[in-house]
């Protein structure tokens, strides 16, 4: 795990990928209500919509306030902000104008992901290898030094879509703990799939005898051949230049 003081810096400008806010999670459950055990804390509200008549089946649902941290990467933030902004120079409004505009536009960019923390007793696993960093789905938060984050996991497996007029951040975390985050979520959601290994076999003529990730690089992922060779199949996303370059929106989520 990070040490605290690598992992945290001053939370500033808009929201961005590793931010960790102070939100709420929910979602669907069936009839029974089921809970998985490191959830249970998360489950404040238990809620059902009942349908109309004749209409779809009910929604079971269990929600609650929860400490989260933002998995969506941060060109998400400013997809649809840049979009206008270029649609708005090409009807010839002047660049500072067109950000202004686009800027002004609260429908634009609205939601993103994110995924809750959990305190790291309330996983059935071994805590050493949760804590280092081994556990498939699971990144290690060291506790923040001013006392508002404790120490816990982000289960990224568990994922809610959260509108960015409607958070409070808590804290900002570093370029090299973002780089921990986008591996983590690499392996979870790419790196899983069997065929890929076996797509890379059929385009090299090799069979995969290993694969490693450098600790050096930790978004490095090096694929070892039966014949000796090594391909490195992924490098280290760089972040945008300045981050999200829009400016921070008013209220709470800045």
């Amino acid at each position: 795990m990070i040490p605290a003081d690598s992992f945290y810096v001053p939370a500033d400008g808009p929201p961005q990928q590793g931010d960790i806010l102070l939100a709420g999670v929910v979602r669907l459950v069936a009839d029974d209500r089921f809970t998985p055990p490191q959830w249970t804390r998360l489950d404040a509200y238990d809620i059902t919509v009942t349908a109309p008549a004749g209409d779809h089946a009910d929604l079971r649902i269990t929600a609650g306030p929860a400490l989260v941290m933002v998995t969506s990467h941060d060109c998400h933030f400013d997809k649809e902000w840049n979009r206008r902004r270029s649609q708005l120079i090409k009807q010839g409004v002047p660049q500072a104008e067109a950000e202004r505009l686009a800027s002004e536009d609260a429908s634009l960019d609205r939601t993103f992901t994110a995924s809750p923390l959990l305190h790291p007793d309330d996983l059935d696993v071994d805590r050493g290898n949760l804590m280092a960093g081994k556990m498939l789905g699971y990144l290690p938060v060291p506790a923040s030094a001013d006392g508002l984050v404790p120490e816990a996991v982000v289960d990224l497996t568990y994922r809610v879509t959260l509108d960015r007029l409607d958070i409070v951040r808590v804290a900002s975390i570093s370029a090299t703990a973002r780089a921990q985050l986008r591996h983590a979520l690499t392996r979870l959601d790419s790196l899983r799939a069997v065929t890929v290994g076996f797509e890379i076999e059929t385009v090299v003529g090799k069979h995969i005898a290993a694969v490693t990730f450098p600790s050096a690089n930790p978004l490095a992922v090096q694929l070892h051949l039966d014949d000796g060779s090594t391909i490195e199949l992924l490098q280290q996303p760089t972040d945008p230049e300045a981050g999200p370059t829009r400016a921070a929106p008013p209220g709470p989520a800045a």
